[in-house]
């Protein structure tokens, strides 16, 4: 019944997320569509609509001039100070116009042609004329350009804003490997993305959502190696999504992710530029989003939680052995709570007596139940790793040393705790760094292990993992098993699972992403001493 009540719900969430079409969307979704209002040959018309539009907007630059050295036309700009290049609107716009000769009367097009083919130098101009669609145009960072007696506009992108520059990545620091990380700026990132694809097949196509926010998303795969039912899944989603509002890549993570209601995260997030690229690189697809440096990628399996930049980047030996920790950590982070509280209670035996005796003895006065004392000490570590995170860097660090050595200390000294609990609860919490993707799901999963130890003994433990790995084997991600290659199990991945094989021996890409080019290199791609051994 449980079963049958979570394939119905999971069912009924996936219909809502996607809806039966599943065309590509070439432009903005239909419930974002602009109103059309045709741009009027009067530029008087044009301004009225466009100070009805913006309202009494504080920053808004608005020019009337006469264009020529003897003026023969009227002309009107509209933008944003401080989303625009001032001296592109000086330099490139105005002084060109304001001291243009008078074209030829029988010149064989339009004025606005003319001044955007021989007279402005900027790059990236093109002609709009709904109105509606302008005014969101302006609040991107464009200029907006209009000439008396033309029914269309000129859009001129000018952008320039205050960003953050390229930094290091905050959330994984590497010891060999770049070390450049994405910023809040799309295009940036873009830019560091293509820095390492040098390839025209690599596709970078723009999206827009939010009725508000008009945020530009930009959708990243190569085509040739993408799998493309993943690619039109992808499209699907994001068309489906009627939200008001998309501030950061973790809206639009909540509303595409396959099992919602999971604890385990099953879209990637990734800060480094080198990790997207190599995932683009296996057939997977990237969601860009401006204003964050948080880049989502689909599908997401479990085993790369597991895997970092620089397991690829060095020899495999120390790699893999690096490998087999974090998932060895992953088990003590998650076990060791519900598996000290499950043998303290009812499999004692298991512990050498004079352990047993020493745990006894620093139990004695603890007033509190053992499974009571350890769920409080890991919630009280949870208190402290986010009272580090949230403070100012500097303060952050000294909180959660200082917070934790004292409490500590003051919690046995006052008899509140014992101190394997202590032991215990500071070994989980260093354990759950080395995964530290998967932090969110670790503390809540060692929680419910350490009920279902202080319940029913390792049975309980047992029966949970059970339950748990059901759950892990029925994931997907965007159509991909979550747990592959494990479950259902690809032979041909574990190359690259928790031992990583080395990397002239890894010549084809994922079969569980569905890469429509499995082939990446010759077998054997070998060169050097170690080849001539060979032969």
């Amino acid at each position: 019944m449980i079963t049958w009540l979570k394939k119905s719900a999971r069912h009924l969430i996936h219909k809502a997320l996607t809806s039966e079409t599943t065309a590509r969307p070439d432009s903005a979704p239909q419930h974002i569509q602009q109103s059309y209002e045709k741009v009027h040959s009067s530029v008087n018309e044009n301004r009225k609509f466009l100070e009805k539009a913006l309202g009494n907007n504080a920053g808004i630059i608005d020019r009337n001039f006469q264009i020529g050295a003897e003026p023969f036309s009227s002309a009107l700009i509209f933008a944003v100070s401080g989303m625009v290049e001032t001296t592109v609107i000086n330099e490139n716009i105005l002084g060109p116009l304001m001291t243009m000769s008078k074209p030829q009367a029988n010149l064989n097009k339009s004025l606005l042609a003319h001044l955007r083919e021989s007279i402005l130098s900027v790059a990236d101009i093109f002609y709009m004329d709904n109105l509606h669609q302008i005014v969101n145009e302006i609040f991107t960072g464009k200029i907006a350009l209009f000439i008396e007696g033309e029914n269309s506009a000129l859009i001129i992108n000018a952008q320039a804003w205050e960003m953050r520059g390229i930094e290091q990545p905050i959330t994984e620091t590497v010891i060999r490997g770049p070390r450049d990380a994405f910023t809040e700026d799309i295009s940036t990132n873009l830019t560091l993305l293509r820095r390492r694809i040098r390839n025209p097949n690599l596709r970078c196509e723009p999206f827009q959502l939010g009725e508000q926010t008009k945020t530009k998303i930009v959708i990243a795969y190569i085509d040739g190696i993408v799998n493309k039912e993943v690619l039109k899944e992808v499209y699907t989603r994001l068309a489906n999504i009627k939200v008001d509002a998309i501030l950061e890549s973790g809206y639009i993570e909540q509303y595409i992710e396959d099992a919602p209601f999971s604890i385990f995260p099953t879209v990637g997030n990734q800060e480094k530029p080198d990790i997207v690229a190599a995932q683009l690189l296996e057939g997977r697809v990237s969601i860009f989003v401006d204003g964050t440096p948080i880049v989502l990628t689909v599908p997401y399996l479990l085993i790369n939680h597991f895997q970092v930049s620089e397991d690829y980047y060095s020899r495999p030996y120390y790699s893999n052995f690096v490998r087999v920790l974090r998932v060895v950590s992953f088990f003590i982070a998650v076990l060791l709570p519900g598996m000290f509280v499950a043998i303290q209670y009812f499999h004692p035996i298991l512990i050498p007596f004079s352990l047993l005796v020493k745990f006894f003895i620093t139990r004695a006065n603890v007033p509190f139940q053992l499974y009571v004392e350890m769920i409080a000490m890991l919630i009280v570590f949870e208190i402290i790793r986010e009272s580090g995170l949230r403070m100012p860097k500097p303060v952050g660090q000294a909180v959660s040393l200082v917070g934790a050595l004292i409490l500590g200390e003051a919690a046995v000294e006052a008899g509140l705790v014992g101190i394997p609990v202590v032991v215990t609860v500071a070994l989980v919490g260093i354990s759950s760094f080395p995964v530290n993707t998967l932090s969110e799901p670790i503390s809540i999963l060692r929680i419910l292990f350490v009920i279902a130890g202080a319940w029913l003994g390792l049975f309980g433990i047992l029966m949970l993992g059970m339950i748990i790995v059901s759950h892990l084997a029925s994931l997907r991600s965007f159509g991909v098993p979550f747990a592959a290659p494990l479950f259902p199990i690809r032979i041909s991945d574990w190359m690259d699972g928790i031992i990583r094989f080395p990397l002239w021996l890894m010549t084809k890409r994922p079969a569980s992403i569905g890469s429509a080019n499995r082939t990446k290199q010759l077998f054997g791609g070998l060169s050097g001493e170690g080849k001539r051994g060979k032969e």
